[in-house]
């Protein structure tokens, strides 16, 4: 019989984000040869200590901290998992990368592209596996669209679209929070939920190369602060729209939107090659439709396919794990930390890496130039073009 392997895992920030990291490790067993890991849940590092408290009574985790210190300092903490604001990573991570553990951070790394260019040689420098949370990867209606077009389903990709709506800016009476200030945030829907739909695009489509054109909208200038009678000057885009050309060739379109009114959260892709066609939304997980033009005439058209454990991830994360099921948000954050415990226990990188996350940094930056020039903006040029990093203090 094979040892039993345990990892001790600590959470830095107790918000939504580090719940739902909090629930990946709970659920880590889930997966076929995981059952014989055990994920020791040591301690939840917030500010906030009464809400770590909550957070760690609701997951199972032992400890509750503000005292990020201690656990850095603790030997037996195997791997750290961070999930906090924007602009609090360039202050916070340097830290934890440089202890020596495991380290999976949500995305974005930073606010622009030189924050992250700056923890991508830290996390460089480390012995340990470190990722990036991009969790929409490991859906797994998403990833059969990825396999379908690397496996040259559909040919030749010509054209896609990819989308990001959620309607928790949609409301004016929404309070001010820090990701409505570019100096908390560096940019708004763009960088908030459009990371997911450009990681989505290079994920299935390919490395993006270049912004052709850029549009950043803020529909709602000011809101509500908080306790006060104040508002607060939203300085970030509520809509971007931007249009990007890929290392392959292929032209596309990437809409975000953070006030879209009855759309709660909807990440999606429809990709057309030179064969057929496959689209995704995230908001009916549970399926995707592909269209392959191998039929008679009188039959064609896409078909909905109802994912199952021939995908990717499914088996590891249903809980009852039959065709038609669906899986979803939740699921995805179990599969993504299923990936991070096994790159620690086989020693390999995450696919969703530190440079990878920078890439995804640069085309922010590019669109932002775009949007602001007027001008296409390659993005192996925007760490040389972007503007340095906003202070730390």
């Amino acid at each position: 019989m094979s040892s039993r392997r345990t990892i001790r895992v600590a959470l830095v920030g107790a918000g939504a984000a580090g719940q739902a990291h909090a629930f990946g490790f709970r659920n880590v067993s889930m997966a076929a040869g995981l059952d014989s890991v055990a994920i020791d849940l040591a301690t939840v590092v917030d500010p906030n200590v009464e809400l770590a408290r909550r957070t760690a009574d609701r997951y199972g985790y032992r400890e509750a901290t503000a005292d990020l210190q201690s656990v850095l300092d603790d030997p037996t903490i195997d791997a750290i998992s961070v999930a906090l604001p924007n602009s609090v990573h360039a202050v916070v991570l340097p830290a934890i990368l440089a202890s020596g553990k495991h380290v999976l951070a949500e995305k974005p790394i930073g606010r622009n592209a030189t924050e992250a260019a700056e923890l991508v040689a830290l996390a460089e420098q480390s012995a340990a596996v470190t990722g990036v949370g991009f969790s929409f990867r490991r859906l797994p209606g998403l990833a059969a669209v990825r396999d379908a077009v690397a496996g040259g389903a559909i040919g030749s990709v010509r054209s896609f679209t990819a989308w990001y709506n959620a309607d928790y800016g949609a409301s004016a009476d929404a309070p001010f929070s820090w990701r409505y200030a570019k100096e908390t945030a560096g940019a708004g829907a763009l960088i908030d939920i459009g990371t997911h739909a450009i990681d989505s695009v290079q994920h299935v489509v390919g490395p993006i190369r270049r912004v052709v054109s850029a549009t950043l909208h803020t529909a709602i200038t000011e809101r509500p602060i908080p306790g006060s009678d104040q508002t607060g000057v939203v300085d970030t885009d509520d809509v971007a729209l931007l249009t990007v050309e890929t290392e392959n060739g292929a032209i596309g379109q990437i809409h975000v939107s953070r006030i879209a009114v009855g759309l709660p959260n909807s990440l999606g892709v429809q990709v057309h090659g030179e064969k057929g066609h496959a689209r995704f939304d995230s908001i009916a997980a549970g399926e995707f439709h592909i269209h392959l033009d191998d039929g008679p005439a009188a039959l064609s058209g896409p078909r909905r396919v109802f994912t199952g454990p021939q995908h990717p991830y499914f088996s590891d994360v249903a809980a009852m794990p039959g065709g038609g099921v669906g899986t979803g948000y939740a699921e995805a954050f179990v599969a993504e930390i299923q990936h991070f415990v096994r790159c620690i226990l086989a020693g390999e990188p995450m696919d969703t890496s530190f440079p990878s996350a920078l890439r995804v940094m640069r085309v922010v930056d590019a669109a932002s130039l775009a949007a602001a020039d007027g001008t296409a903006v390659d993005i192996d040029t925007i760490v040389e073009r972007t503007a340095p990093a906003v202070s730390h203090a």
